[in-house]
């Protein structure tokens, strides 16, 4: 726990009567009210009591996070976040520090984020039979909000596809180090790339590590989806995700557009994750079929 300890009990008080695989978030706020997303809703108070952070707490909490060494999560902060062991990613709010027009850093720490990974078996079962017949692996994009699952997803679909019937070599470019978690993998023939750039990872894996799947997270700016682009030469399927509400929105992007119109993906995937009953629903897009 990295919370102080006049924090503890009441938060120990909320865990002890809540089931914890419906805990997604935990967000703590300088001289505001600490929120946790709990079966998708906004839980504000803990045992009876609201809970209040001031900005040296918040500033401990950071350091306790990073085992006292934030100067070594000093590249990803100033980009917002920092992800230790276990695939935790922490989202920071701060006061940015900008040199010659470039965030370098973070400080006065504002609120933190707390994203919770989840081991969720089986999720994907239903979509994996659309875009892996038998051993066949077709090159897929998961798209939605934020908070709907895609990481949690993309996860399954890495544990799937590299155990079971299928054994397929997957490696996973584990760019924020939110994929890979602990012990979930130690029985499957799958390679992590973690914390590398997509672009470089992608073409490590396809280089030296003959994969026959290639995962990874978010598209982000157009460095990675050129080298998505150049990656795709090889022939290795990939699955990736990217953030968008529906395809129009999706299409809107010109990184995405830019894959979208080389067919560098079959299907293109809107995730919906039910907050009330935690199912998963899937809608497909067969770009492939739709344009022949």
């Amino acid at each position: 726990m990295c919370f102080p300890e006049r924090v503890k009990p009441f938060f120990i008080k909320f865990l002890s009567v809540c089931k914890k695989e419906d805990i997604t978030e935990i967000r703590m706020r300088a001289d505001s009210l600490m929120s946790v997303t709990y079966s998708g809703k906004n839980v504000v108070s803990f045992g009876g009591r609201e809970i209040y952070f001031d900005e040296a707490e918040l500033k401990d909490i950071i350091s306790k996070l990073c085992e006292e060494s934030v100067h070594t999560y000093g590249k990803t902060l100033k980009d917002g976040f920092i992800t230790i062991s276990g695939g935790l990613r922490i989202g920071v709010c701060g006061h940015a520090v900008v040199e010659s027009g470039k965030t370098v850093s973070v400080r006065d720490i504002t609120s933190v984020c707390i994203r919770i990974p989840h081991a969720v078996y089986g999720v994907c079962s239903d979509v994996l039979k659309v875009i892996s017949p038998v051993r066949n692996v077709f090159p897929t994009l998961f798209y939605s909000p934020p908070g709907e699952g895609k990481t949690t997803v993309i996860r399954d679909i890495a544990l799937s596809l590299s155990s079971d019937i299928r054994r397929l070599r997957v490696c996973v470019v584990d760019t924020r180090s939110e994929i890979y978690m602990k012990d979930m993998f130690s029985h499957t023939i799958c390679d992590f790339l973690d914390g590398y750039p997509k672009g470089e990872g992608i073409e490590i894996a396809t280089r030296t590590l003959s994969p026959e799947v290639i995962i990874c997270d978010e598209i982000g700016d157009a460095s990675e989806a050129s080298a998505i682009m150049s990656a795709q030469s090889s022939g290795v399927p990939l699955i990736a995700t990217a953030h968008a509400s529906d395809i129009s929105g999706l299409l809107e992007r010109p990184n995405i557009k830019m894959l979208y119109d080389a067919k560098i993906f079959r299907f293109l995937i809107k995730i919906t994750r039910h907050k009330e009953s935690g199912k998963t629903e899937f809608d497909v897009f067969d770009s492939w079929r739709t344009r022949n």
